[in-house]
């Protein structure tokens, strides 16, 4: 799309309808002239107060006119002003010259772009999380079903919270009678009222604050993880019995001493049960590690298994987004290889015989199996 020469990306939904929708929106003044009402919920409002529609101004309302409401109010004044305001919240100002200035104006409503204390729903997920800053979730018990009387008891709260950490956190909060299901599965939340912190939007490792919910204890909590000195909270199943599998049964809070060991190889596959291609590799990936158990390599080779869905993982360099997801770890080394070889119990096998730590070690104990199996037939 184009508007007086300036490329405006299509960003709607790619159905007839959609791009109809999509046209429409664009069509039509970009600024319109006169003092509006409260802001939609679905965007921010920009207003400019001058005694003319400063060039600047518009320019930006022409690329962006999705991203917000943009309106003039012609005002007798020696200084401009420019406001930004979000749903039930107080207005932000950029003042002066600045109010015409494209960059100016552009960077003024993308720092502002999302309010200070916002809903996270189906609707604003992504917009979070392109964002790319850090977030800050708040999560409060319902109160007779009604989430706006909960967003009201705690605004003023949180939005002291969220100045204090304006441009590096976004703060939210949610539907916890909607959304409580997806909430524990994503941030290991177990119980109300609580704060989990992440230091980027869709990082998995969070951390959790269930304490007072006081202003500055929560400011208290974001700042320590900011300087390390809060440990993330990893989801982990219960640490399992031991049994006769062959494969190794590993879960979030025994990951890093079970595939990370200093002296043995370990091949983990990162599954899903409700994973097709899983249930389709299992019986290979078991033919596997007893190919390794009969061989007497234990010693030297680990076949592990996790769970992706029910556990994270404690390590910067090992993570999953995808099922099955297989790494190779070798002995010592803080860096796994993500395998993408055949997903069978040869292909697997000859992968590891050729990177194993100790690969000729395995290849002259395999020789003199085989050796004394061949002598053994003889007699």
């Amino acid at each position: 799309w184009f508007e007086d020469g300036q490329e405006v990306p299509f960003d709607g939904a790619r159905t007839s309808d959609g791009i109809v929708q999509w046209v429409k929106s664009m069509m039509g003044p970009a600024v319109t002239n006169g003092m509006p009402g409260a802001p939609s919920k679905d965007k921010p409002q920009m207003i400019l107060y001058a005694d003319s529609l400063l060039p600047g101004f518009l320019d930006v309302a022409k690329v962006k006119r999705r991203q917000a409401d943009w309106h003039f109010v012609e005002q007798q004044t020696r200084y401009p002003k420019v406001t930004v305001a979000h749903l039930g919240e107080d207005p932000v100002e950029l003042t002066g010259y600045s109010c015409g200035d494209k960059e100016k104006v552009t960077k003024f409503l993308d720092e502002h772009m999302l309010p200070l204390y916002g809903p996270m729903d189906g609707d604003t997920f992504d917009k979070y999380m392109e964002a790319g800053k850090g977030l800050i979730w708040t999560m409060f018990p319902p109160e007779d079903g009604d989430l706006q009387t909960v967003v009201a008891k705690h605004r003023s709260m949180m939005e002291e919270v969220a100045k204090k950490f304006q441009g590096k956190y976004y703060v939210t909060y949610t539907d916890m009678d909607k959304f409580k299901e997806a909430i524990d599965n994503m941030l290991s939340v177990d119980k109300l009222p609580a704060i989990a912190v992440q230091k980027k939007a869709g990082d998995k490792k969070k951390y959790v604050y269930d304490g007072e919910m006081v202003a500055w204890k929560i400011a208290e909590f974001v700042k320590d993880v900011d300087i390390g000195k809060i440990e993330p909270k990893l989801k982990s199943e219960p640490v399992p019995p031991p049994t006769a599998s062959a494969v190794k049964h590993v879960v979030g809070s025994t990951l890093k001493s079970e595939v990370f060991k200093p002296d043995k190889d370990v091949f983990l596959e990162v599954y899903a049960p409700w994973c097709g291609h899983c249930k389709k590799m299992q019986p290979e990936y078991e033919k596997l590690a007893a190919k390794i158990k009969k061989e007497d390599l234990s010693d030297l080779l680990s076949i592990a298994w996790i769970d992706g869905t029910a556990n994270d993982s404690p390590v910067e360099t090992m993570d999953w987004s995808g099922f099955p997801t297989l790494y190779f770890v070798k002995a010592g080394q803080d860096k796994p290889t993500l395998y993408e070889g055949e997903r069978t119990a040869k292909g697997i096998w000859r992968y590891i015989r050729r990177h194993a730590t100790k690969a000729e070690e395995i290849k002259e104990r395999l020789a003199r199996k085989t050796a004394s199996e061949n002598r053994g037939a003889e007699l």
